[in-house]
């Protein structure tokens, strides 16, 4: 049986590494329990491995756990958009800076400044989709059901 916690886990790991990695080090510096190096390089590794850890101490561990990613996830995803949302400002002032310079450094800040921007865009709709159809609190709820006896939290 595929899980909540199964299908926010696919999802991550389809981002681009570069964004995987962005928010890997943003919920590790955020969540209470995880305790991981983000400049290590196997960073993304230890990190699920810790997130697996959690998991595997029991459905109540990985329905809290659920709840805590979900809501870190919307909120680091949420405060990267509106971070981005002056992408056009900053591109146009680093354009300016490459005509007035000639910098290549400026000329490559600018694009990968469009390029930024448009791939948190597409990770919060991604995100938004899959809370729309696989993480809704319903479902969630429905999972928690299914595999707890009583059928509440204890």
């Amino acid at each position: 049986m595929t899980t909540p916690f199964d299908n926010l886990i696919e999802w991550f790991g389809q981002l681009p590494s570069k964004y995987r990695q962005d928010l890997a080090s943003e919920i590790a510096m955020l969540m209470p329990g995880i305790d991981i190096n983000p400049y290590h390089r196997k960073f993304l590794d230890d990190f699920m491995e810790q997130l697996d850890v959690f998991r595997r101490k029991g459905v109540h561990k990985e329905y809290g756990l659920l709840l805590c990613l979900k809501a870190l996830i919307d909120d680091i995803i949420t405060v990267k958009n509106r971070e981005n949302a002056n992408w056009e400002k900053e591109k146009n002032e680093l354009e300016d800076l490459v005509n007035m310079t000639g910098s290549c450094s400026f000329a490559m800040a600018a694009s990968e400044k469009a390029m930024q921007y448009s791939e948190w865009k597409a990770i919060a709709e991604q995100w938004n989709g899959l809370t729309r159809q696989l993480l809704t609190p319903d479902s969630i709820d429905q999972w928690r059901q299914s595999v707890s006896p009583s059928g509440h939290m204890a």
